[in-house]
């Protein structure tokens, strides 16, 4: 009998087992299906507007910037108050002078603006609002306003622009995937162990090398294919997807830094799988000025 009862009991335990890793096995496969979904959704979408360009380009990355700019202030704790009402505000102001001006003008005359305003709106607020809230949004609307439209300005500088633009994406999420799989391969060192612990030295040269070798066989592929005439050496090319690269791994970590500062795992949930506007674009909106001064200087 208590052979019996022991094989019953142990019967028990196994369903109990099979019962508990069988959902959290289904939540993986659901999490990954629902990832990819949203993932293929995001990248047609991205081609879409980038293939289009123009305005609504333009209104893309003025939205995209308002809803990174709602996910930052929830994790600054300033998403209800006065003071992000107008920062919202403030990134409207900017690329309404982005439509009118010359990129850099506009440029300098949003930082010198937003200087000389939150520091008046700071002094005769006082002392409601302190300095460290003021610095949080002037941060925010040059971290996320600004290095959004670099997108824009990249697509419509010129006639090569439609083309350039792309590089953006090679070296933001090309340099992601190669970094992934390269640390994964070969990772033993790593890069940042307090900020992302599965970053590795090894996975960040891939990631470097791989986007170098997709912007030269991209534009290798777009002006010798298409027999466009070809401003740009191979050689040009790869230096400047290498450091877009760089600079994209800076952009990312220094999202993960600001997370861990404010104990927040994502910035947002717009996006199934993937979180918030700025999770998914962390990446690119460092990698789009790097790439606008390279190419064009």
């Amino acid at each position: 009998m208590n052979l019996i009862k022991g094989k019953d009991v142990l019967a028990e335990d196994n369903n109990k087992n099979i019962s508990n890793s069988s959902p959290t096995q289904s939540n993986k496969f659901l999490s990954f299906i629902t990832r990819l979904i949203s993932g293929l959704f995001l990248i047609v979408i991205t081609f879409v507007v980038l293939y289009k360009g123009g305005n609504l380009l333009f209104l893309t990355c003025a939205l995209l910037s308002i809803c990174a700019l709602v996910e930052l202030y929830r994790v600054f704790e300033l998403a209800n108050s006065r003071i992000a009402i107008i920062g919202y505000m403030f990134t409207i102001f900017y690329y309404l002078i982005l439509s009118k001006y010359e990129s850099r003008t506009a440029i300098l005359l949003y930082l010198i603006v937003i200087l000389l305003l939150f520091l008046t709106f700071y002094v005769f607020s006082y002392p409601k609002f302190n300095i460290k809230q003021i610095s949080m949004i002037i941060f925010s609307l040059i971290y996320i306003s600004i290095t959004f439209s670099f997108i824009y300005l990249i697509r419509e500088k010129n006639d090569y622009g439609k083309y350039l633009v792309w590089m953006i994406f090679i070296c933001s999420w090309g340099c992601d995937t190669f970094a992934y799989c390269f640390g994964m391969l070969f990772g033993k060192h790593k890069l940042s162990p307090i900020l992302s612990p599965n970053k590795t030295i090894e996975g960040a040269i891939g990631g470097i090398i791989g986007a170098s070798t997709l912007g030269i066989i991209y534009i290798y592929i777009i002006f010798n294919k298409l027999i466009i005439e070809n401003p740009f050496s191979l050689v040009r090319v790869g230096v400047a997807c290498g450091v877009g690269a760089i600079i994209s791994m800076l952009g990312d970590l220094t999202a993960s830094a600001i997370k861990r500062d404010y104990n927040a795992k994502d910035f947002g949930n717009l996006i199934p799988g993937h979180g918030g506007i700025l999770d998914r674009f962390d990446s690119v909106i460092f990698a789009a000025p790097a790439l606008y001064f390279i190419l064009t200087i």
